[in-house]
């Protein structure tokens, strides 16, 4: 039988502060940064959406915990979150997300509005952005504008860009090679989970090719790896990896350069492409 253990004193404050949610409201301007994690992940888990929607416009760090949170989504809280954004961006007076730059920028498995989208290339805090990572959310239907207009004001801090899982069409991806690769400073590239063609991973590559700082590159294998019923044709996949492979190195000698393709749908193993593909036992795979 094991013994848990006691409740911090932050955790009991946290705890405290929330059983009285008027008193809570009214608090937070006055709140002590350390018991901010603790009363919003408190908040978001009891419920309480108004204590939610002014913590997040008075957020007083540079990252926002909503994806962590995801592990068991609840919709209706996401939304106030998003809302609470809403608000804050409004805001004429920032809190004390916003005085500090933002560094990371991460939004995974959630659904974006129009609002949402176009709101990621006005954050008044994102011009010295690190990291901007997108899982997970499907971007088929929307503009690439404000993507390619947030790039184009980081492309001297910009390290690691992932865009795994986005959907995204080979038309977006062409409007954003001109300012990809002015990002010189990039290190970490991830398209990872997206169908794209031969043709716009061909340019995409020429466009990179020349990023000197890139350490880890994944790419997924292009549409012209799968047959009509959509699986994976090895020798096809391997050829054609092997073509994207000598464009980078006509230019530099890639580090991490791997082209993943869908899972295989007996076992469930991907197939990888990294100087020679690597693929499934299955019989079919053969």
């Amino acid at each position: 039988m094991s013994i848990q253990s006691p409740p911090t004193l932050l955790e009991l404050a946290g705890r405290s502060l929330l059983s009285d949610k008027s008193r809570a409201v009214l608090d937070l301007e006055d709140l002590p940064i350390e018991l901010f994690p603790q009363l919003f992940v408190e908040a978001f888990r009891r419920g309480h959406t108004e204590v939610l929607k002014k913590m997040v416009q008075a957020w007083p760090f540079t990252c926002l915990p909503l994806g962590a949170l995801m592990r068991k989504p609840q919709l209706e809280m996401i939304r106030v979150a998003l809302d609470g954004l809403d608000m804050l961006l409004a805001q004429q007076d920032r809190p004390r997300h916003l005085k500090t730059p933002l560094k990371t920028l991460s939004v995974t498995n959630c659904r974006l509005s129009d609002s949402d989208w176009n709101y990621l290339s006005r954050f008044p805090n994102t011009r010295k952005l690190r990291h901007v990572e997108l899982r997970g959310i499907k971007l088929t239907n929307f503009s690439p504008e404000p993507l390619k207009i947030l790039l184009e004001t980081v492309v001297a801090t910009l390290k690691s860009l992932e865009l795994e899982s986005c959907r995204i069409t080979d038309s977006q991806l062409q409007a954003l090679l001109p300012v990809l690769s002015r990002c010189s400073q990039l290190r970490v590239l991830n398209f990872h989970g997206n169908h794209i063609s031969m043709s716009a991973l061909r340019d995409l590559l020429l466009h990179t090719a020349t990023l000197s700082q890139l350490s880890r590159e994944l790419y997924p294998a292009p549409l012209e790896s799968y047959d009509a019923q959509g699986d994976i044709h090895p020798g096809r996949c391997s050829q054609l990896c092997a073509e994207l492979t000598a464009i980078v190195r006509d230019f530099r000698q890639p580090k991490v350069l791997v082209f993943c393709a869908v899972p295989c749908p007996q076992c469930g193993s991907m197939f990888l492409y990294n100087k020679g593909l690597l693929q499934c036992c299955c019989p079919t795979a053969a």
